[in-house]
Formats: structure tokens, C-alpha cells, sequence
């Protein structure tokens, strides 16, 4: 019984350790993934922009030959990467 009664503050301590870790692994996932988020969506504002400043006849030449789903695979790796990237910071709380 004295050993169980010295085991109870321990596992307090650890508990709110790990809560604290969660918490803050969470909370900076979030911050991470929003910010990527945003540099992502004004990327994304300045290649449209410098689309739309194109010659229709170079655009059209352009979005023929596959530009437009280049493009979309560029923008879809970098969105995996973001959230790989979030993803790793997350399982930081539960290595193993």
C-alpha cells in the first residue's frame, strides 16, 4: 500500500506532463499548418497574377501543352508537404 501511495503523485506528474505536451504539439501544428496555409494562398495570388498578365495567345499555348496541370501538381505537392510537415510535428507527443 505505501508503494501505491507513492506511485499516485508520480503518475499525477506524468499526466499532466504528457496533457501539457499534447497540448502544446496541437497548438503548434495549428499555428504551422495555418501559416503555410497563407504563404501557399499568396503564391497561389502571385501566379495568378502573373498568368492573367500574359498574352491570351502565349496563355492558350501555354495551357495546352499541360502548364495549367503542372501547375496543379506543383501546388498539390506543396499542400501534401504541408501537411506531412504538420503531421510530424504532431507525433512528436507519442514518439515510438
Amino acid at each position: 500500500m505505501p508503494l501505491l501511495a507513492g506511485l499516485i503523485p508520480l503518475l499525477g506528474i506524468l499526466l499532466k506532463m504528457l496533457i501539457v505536451r499534447i497540448i502544446l504539439a496541437t497548438g503548434l501544428t495549428f499555428v504551422t499548418y495555418a501559416g503555410y496555409l497563407a504563404a501557399l494562398e499568396k503564391f497561389k495570388g502571385y501566379t495568378a497574377n502573373a498568368i492573367n498578365s500574359m498574352p491570351s495567345d502565349i496563355l492558350n499555348l501555354l495551357l495546352i501543352s499541360g502548364f495549367g496541370q503542372g501547375l496543379g501538381y506543383l501546388f498539390g505537392a506543396f499542400s501534401f508537404f504541408i501537411g506531412m510537415h504538420a503531421f510530424k510535428k504532431l507525433t512528436f507527443v507519442f514518439p515510438g
